[in-house]
This record gives structure tokens, C-alpha cells and sequence, in this order.
């Protein structure tokens, strides 16, 4: 059985460096500002996107003092969020534009987390947002740039890099359920030679029953390591290495018939390891208009899970990723002819996702590989008009046909008025997941016909700002079809006749009303019929969150008040009888009031405190399963540095 204790900060750290693997971005955080590394195959100035993108910092998570990177994910427009209750450590889905869980590709540092014994999904129950940097959010099929799972769109996860010196960090925070965390970590960098960046976080909490019918405490305890280090050779080389590994331990309940959750002595071990290592060569560097990049990588995740029943080892699932990749990316700058610039881009990737389970009722160990080819091409013209166009070609195992998935944007900048219009269409799949095509679970047999689902989806939308930028509005209309959504059918999954149509509306807002008073708010109308014309379950019509920020000064120390508000409408769930027979049920809406206040009393010490739920609203996101109710937090962080600079 997994036990965490209270590891000494040091020992922590020491464990970090030892355990760090390595990086996806190359980027140093002061050149990250307005560009955005997940829309295209290379970096590129958010403006110049015709993708929906939104961009996560740092800043806004410590400003609303988010414990999980899925309550910030909250506050994006298109994304729904479902936790199985409780509030920790439990099965947390993320699905983006009506799309299915397993259609977010969820990305940390460029290393694919989803899950191949998971259905090919990410669990965002385990994912604490410390260390985080930046979370990109692209929305709208993907699947010419990144393959299956991207049919909603992609999540990237950015850590943070060390700069020059040496940076020390250390929090400790508790408060309600008997929660309680501790995080620190070191950073730095030399004459642009080298940087690093190490960080451990420890979180538990006793919790809450996260059965609406029980009253058994479910407590959650993780472990979380993440580092990176990054050495520039030459020049004109660096090669990085980054890692995360996660150690967690969350009581669960069981589950009856007419009944849903109940109280039950489950509990589920997981263990995950995530790593990646690059090498990239720029060549013509002292070129002024041309630049030839090139870069090797390789990738592996590993998301393992014991489920415990009444103290004895239930079920192990253990599902793999590995992916070896080499892409080029050639700039060419002919600005003597309309303003323009051209980025030719071409990747290869071999991929391999397997699965092992083993339990009373099934013994899997099964593996699917693909090898995919990927072009993409981006012009600029007049430093007004930006154009994309990608192609994908997967060679899959003979299991599924072979797929080749497409995808264009624009984006035009009006600058006289500061106006932006933006647009993309592209193509998506989705392959069936080893769970569906095999079954390992007591009730299901696994279908090996199933074909892979298809989509086509367009967006379009105008961005507006005013004031010279501190006031900006955009609003997009979106529209899916996905052809042979996999669909459960009694004891197996099949492909659904027909096509399921999605469609929806997001807007987004920022405004700086006045200095150090800031204000982000996003609204979603989502509106989903599967073949049959049935609403798809756990994605409300109606999303919305608003986020005020207030900086202030008293007697000469930092404080920052912070209020939001998140709205989720009306949706329905599944329910099932006592014969298991499943039918629809409604979830009533909810809003949840947080305030989080922060104050500086030292300089680079810092206290803070928050309340969540502070309305004590009652609510489910999933049918049967209870989210806490109001809760209060404080602790104190500091950061200190830069030293022997």
C-alpha cells in the first residue's frame, strides 16, 4: 500500500533532481509573452492564430490560488469540466466544444498524457497546477498537427524554466477537510549555457464522501516531482531533457444500481512517470531572411493504477506511450515582396500506445503503433493577412484504416480599427481505444471491427479591442460533425449510425478598467444532438465564469484581491436500475462564488487566503456524486533570489 509522509522540503528537492526528465519548450519565459507554441508545429505570435486559443499564466493561477490545473480550465470558454465528486484526486474529465473526453489531447511539454488504458483519456484529477507556467488551449479539431485524441482541440501544460542565478521557492497552505500542502523548489541558469528548474509538491486531504448517498470520509494524498534542464552546446544546438513524475493514493467509493455511489472500502494507487529529451540544430542563424531548423525527440508516459477493494488488489492497469519524432522547420523571410514570410514545416513520428491489466475477470497486453507524416505550411503577408495550411497522413495497424486529416486558418489584422478576423476548418479522427477494440473490464468484450471516428469542424470569429488594447472582445461561432461516434451497446461499443452535430457560441472578454484593476469573462452556448437526436450527457448548454482582480498598495506592501464567479447550466448524466438498464437523467445548474486575498508583508514573502463555494452551494457534476461545499484555505509562499547572478 502507497503511505505519504511528510518529507523533509530538502529531501524532496534532492529527489527531484535526481528524478527530473526533460523539455518540450525551448523558449525562456521572458520571450513567451504573445506567442504560442501549440497552434502550430513552431512558435507563433497569438495574433497571427486563426485558431480559438486561449492562454493560461502563471499569474492568473496564483492570483485565484487554484490547487488543480482543471479549476482554472474552468474559466476557459468551450471547455466542460465533470468531477466524479469530492473535490480531490478523483476521476476529472475535460471536454471541449461538446466533444468527447478522449477527443482533449492533453500535452505537458510537448509529452502526450492521455491515458491507453484510460480510454485514451486524460484524468485531470491528479494534475496539481503548481510549477505551471502557461496553459495553451487550442480549440477546434487538431488532427492535421498532433493525430487521434484531437478532434475538440489540445491542452498544453508549460512549466516554468529557470532564469539567470539561483531562485529558491517554498508554500505551505491547509484549511478545510484537514487539507494540507507544501511545495518548493529551486531554479536558475549561467550565461545562457544552462538552465534548470526542480519542484516538489505534496497535497493531502482527509475530504469529503464523494457519494451523494454515503457519509464516509474519501481522502486523497499526492506526491508530485517536476523538473527540467536544458544545455545549449553550441550556438546553435541545445538539447533538453524534461520530466514529471506523480505518486497518488485516493479512496473512492463503490457503486450499485438504483442506487449510484455508495459508501465502499476502494481505493485507487496511481503511479505516473512522463519524460521527454530533444535535440535541436538551428542552421543560417547569421542569415538575416533565412533560418533551418532541425530537431529529434523522444517522448514516453506511463499512467499505472491499482484499484483496491476491501484491502486486497482488485485490478492493475498499466497503459504506455512512447513516440520518436524528427521535424524541420524552414524559415524564409522575402519582406522586399508584399511584407511576406514563409515557415515550411515537416515532421515524421512513430508512435506506440500498449496496454497491460490484469485482474480476476481479465488478462490484456495489447499494443497498436502508428507512423505519421506531417506537412504544414504559414504565410504572412503584409504583417496584416496570415495564412496555415496542414496535412496529416497516419499509417495505422491493419486493426483501423489508415487516415489522412487536413486543417486551414487565417487571420487578418485590421490595424486601423484593431480588429481581427479569424477562421479554421480542418478535419479530425479519432481511433478506437484498446479498451473498446479488446474489453478488460468484468462487463464488457471489446469490439476489434470498430472503425475510427471522423470529424469536420469550422470556426469563425472577430476579435475587437478598444482603448488602446486594454479592452478586447472576442467572439466565435463553432460548428462539428463527427461521423461514427463510438457509442456503448449492451456489453460492447459500436459505431453509431449517422452524424453527431454539435454547434455552439464562445465569447470571451478582457478589460484593464483601471490600473491594477483587471477583468476576464467567457461565456459558452453549446448545443449537441448524437445521431438519434439525443442531447449528449455531462455538457451543460450553458457555461459562463467572470474574474475580477484588484492590485493594491497598504502602507507600501503588495496586496491582491481576487473574486470569481463560475456558472454551469442545466445538463443531464446518465443514471442506471438495479439491472444496470441505463436511462437519462437531469443535473440542476450551479454557481460557485470564490475569493482569494493575498498580502505581502516581507518583501517576496507573501500570505494568502481564499474561500471556495463561499455561496455553499449544493450541487453534482456527475450524477450521484457530491462536490464539497464551502471551504476555507491560508498559508504563506515566498520566493527568494536571484543569488550569485
Amino acid at each position: 500500500m502507497f503511505t505519504l509522509t511528510r518529507w523533509p522540503l530538502s529531501a524532496i528537492l534532492l529527489t527531484t533532481v535526481f528524478s527530473s526528465s526533460l523539455l518540450a519548450f525551448e523558449l525562456p519565459p521572458e520571450q513567451l509573452k504573445d506567442i504560442v507554441v501549440t497552434a502550430h508545429l513552431t512558435a507563433t505570435p497569438e495574433r497571427h492564430i486563426g485558431s480559438a486559443v486561449t492562454v493560461i499564466t502563471s499569474k492568473d493561477i496564483e492570483q485565484q490560488q487554484v490547487t488543480y490545473v482543471s479549476d482554472i480550465l474552468r474559466t476557459i470558454p468551450g471547455l466542460a469540466v465533470n468531477q466524479s465528486g469530492g473535490g480531490f484526486g478523483t476521476l476529472t474529465q475535460v471536454r471541449i466544444r461538446g466533444a468527447e473526453g478522449n477527443h482533449t489531447l492533453v500535452r505537458l511539454n510537448g509529452i502526450e498524457l492521455n491515458d491507453p488504458s484510460g480510454g485514451s483519456e486524460f484524468n485531470f484529477g491528479n494534475l496539481l497546477a503548481e510549477n505551471v507556467e502557461r496553459i495553451e488551449v487550442i480549440r477546434g479539431a487538431q488532427s492535421a498537427l498532433y493525430g487521434s485524441d484531437a478532434i475538440g482541440g489540445v491542452i498544453n501544460i508549460i512549466t516554468k524554466r529557470g532564469n539567470q542565478g539561483i531562485q529558491l521557492s517554498a508554500q505551505v497552505e491547509g484549511g478545510s477537510f484537514s487539507t494540507y500542502k507544501a511545495s518548493g523548489g529551486i531554479s536558475g541558469g549561467w550565461e545562457d549555457k544552462i538552465d534548470f528548474s526542480v519542484n516538489a509538491s505534496q497535497f493531502e486531504s482527509e475530504g469529503i464522501s464523494i457519494a451523494e448517498s454515503g457519509n464516509e470520509k474519501d481522502d486523497n494524498r499526492n506526491l508530485t516531482l517536476d523538473g527540467n534542464v536544458n544545455f545549449r552546446i553550441l550556438e546553435n544546438w541545445k538539447i533538453g531533457v524534461t520530466g514529471k513524475l506523480v505518486r497518488s493514493n485516493t479512496e473512492t467509493d463503490g457503486f450499485q444500481g438504483g442506487i449510484g455511489a455508495i459508501d465502499a472500502d476502494n481505493e485507487t494507487e496511481t503511479h505516473q512517470k512522463f519524460g521527454r529529451v530533444f535535440s535541436k540544430l538551428a542552421l543560417f542563424d547569421e542569415v538575416e531572411w533565412l533560418n533551418w531548423n532541425h530537431m529529434i525527440s523522444a517522448n514516453y508516459s506511463d499512467n499505472k493504477r491499482d484499484n483496491v477493494r476491501n484491502k486486497e488488489l482488485g485490478s492493475e492497469f498499466d497503459g504506455r506511450n512512447s513516440k520518436y519524432a524528427y521535424q524541420t522547420d524552414l524559415y524564409i523571410d522575402t519582406a522586399s515582396f508584399a511584407q511576406s514570410n514563409h515557415t515550411f514545416t515537416f515532421l515524421v513520428e512513430h508512435e506506440k500506445d500498449a496496454v497491460k491489466v490484469k485482474s480476476s475477470f481479465s488478462d490484456v497486453d495489447k499494443s497498436i503503433q502508428t507512423t505519421s507524416y506531417v506537412g504544414e505550411y504559414k504565410l504572412g503577408l503584409f504583417d496584416r493577412l496570415f495564412l496555415s495550411g496542414g496535412i496529416r497522413y497516419d499509417d495505422n495497424d491493419d486493426l483501423f484504416k489508415n487516415a489522412t486529416t487536413y486543417r486551414a486558418t487565417l487571420s487578418y489584422l485590421h490595424k486601423e480599427t484593431d480588429t481581427r478576423l479569424h477562421a479554421s476548418y480542418g478535419t479530425g479522427v479519432k481511433n478506437p481505444t484498446l479498451f473498446e477494440l479488446y474489453g478488460f473490464s468484468e462487463n464488457y468484450e471489446g469490439n476489434p471491427s470498430l472503425q475510427s471516428e471522423e470529424s469536420q469542424s469550422f470556426d469563425a470569429g472577430i476579435e475587437q479591442r478598444f482603448l488602446n488594447g486594454r479592452f478586447s472582445l472576442d467572439t466565435t461561432y463553432y460548428n462539428n460533425r463527427i461521423d461514427n461516434l463510438i457509442i456503448g451497446s449492451g456489453q460492447r461499443s459500436i459505431n453509431q449510425d449517422g452524424r453527431t452535430h454539435i454547434s455552439g457560441i464562445e465569447i470571451e472578454v478582457r478589460a484593464n478598467i483601471i490600473d491594477n484593476l483587471d477583468f476576464t469573462g467567457s461565456y459558452t452556448w453549446n448545443s449537441n444532438k448524437d445521431a438519434e437526436g439525443v442531447s449528449l450527457v455531462r455538457r451543460a448548454k450553458h457555461i459562463a465564469s467572470a474574474n475580477l482582480n484588484y492590485g493594491f498598495k497598504v502602507f507600501g506592501n503588495k496586496g491582491n484581491l481576487n473574486v470569481g464567479v463560475k456558472y454551469n447550466g442545466k445538463q443531464t448524466d446518465f443514471s442506471f436500475d438495479q439491472s444496470f438498464n441505463r436511462s437519462i437523467v437531469k443535473l440542476d445548474d450551479y454557481t460557485l462564488l470564490n475569493v482569494a486575498a493575498s498580502y505581502e508583508i516581507y518583501d517576496q514573502i507573501e500570505l494568502f487566503v481564499r474561500v471556495e463555494n463561499l455561496l455553499d452551494e449544493h450541487y453534482q457534476e456527475v450524477y450521484s456524486y457530491r462536490a464539497p461545499g464551502i471551504a476555507g484555505y491560508g498559508g504563506i509562499r515566498m520566493a527568494l533570489g536571484p543569488f550569485l547572478k
